[in-house]
């Protein structure tokens, strides 16, 4: 399928989107396609990157981030982000049983099980009706910081969800295999 919006090179770029895309060719050793996709605005993609950065630093720990990526990505049915966590979470010693159950909004533990929850919650109502995912929460050790970052989190996702579909943005990143439907 043919992208819908071009990922940008270095030469195609919005001069703003040049010395961003430089960072990320250094960080990944290649820009990936939907950062590409992205940089058609050096707004939105220094935007993300800022947010993403910050998340990174908060209270979640990565892999909690990395399941919680996969699992929105699996309920918004984004073939691209589903391949690129699938694989940052396996570089970041992410079990392929764990990253499996994570799409598919199971937990090692009732922490995990809760933020999966609440992430499935403000997907599928934008947060409406979350009082027992929240209890759930709070009943499993999440501070009120660390509910707020999981919204974030899902915030986030959401976007670059939404752009690499609508972009039909090619997957450079090892396909992630569908899950077995129940």
């Amino acid at each position: 399928m043919t992208a819908r919006i071009s990922p940008v090179t270095m030469e195609t770029a919005p001069p703003a989107t040049r010395p961003i895309l430089d960072k990320l060719s250094r960080a990944f050793g290649r820009v990936p396609n939907l950062f590409a996709t992205m940089g058609q605005s050096a707004a939105a993609l220094g935007a993300y990157l800022s947010f993403i950065d910050a998340l990174g630093a908060g209270a979640l720990s990565a892999r909690e981030i990395e399941l919680l990526n996969l699992h929105v990505s699996e309920l918004n049915g984004c073939a691209y982000c589903i391949s690129a966590h699938s694989a940052l979470a396996a570089r970041g010693g992410v079990s392929s049983g764990d990253i499996a159950a994570g799409r598919a909004g199971q937990a090692a533990n009732l922490r995990e099980a809760a933020l999966l929850a609440l992430a499935r919650r403000v997907v599928r109502t934008g947060g409406a009706g979350a009082g027992g995912e929240l209890a759930r929460a709070r009943e499993a050790g999440l501070s009120d910081a660390e509910i707020v970052e999981v919204i974030a989190h899902v915030a986030s996702k959401t976007f670059t969800n939404a752009l690499a579909q609508i972009a039909s943005t090619e997957i450079d990143f090892p396909r992630a295999p569908h899950l077995p439907q129940p």
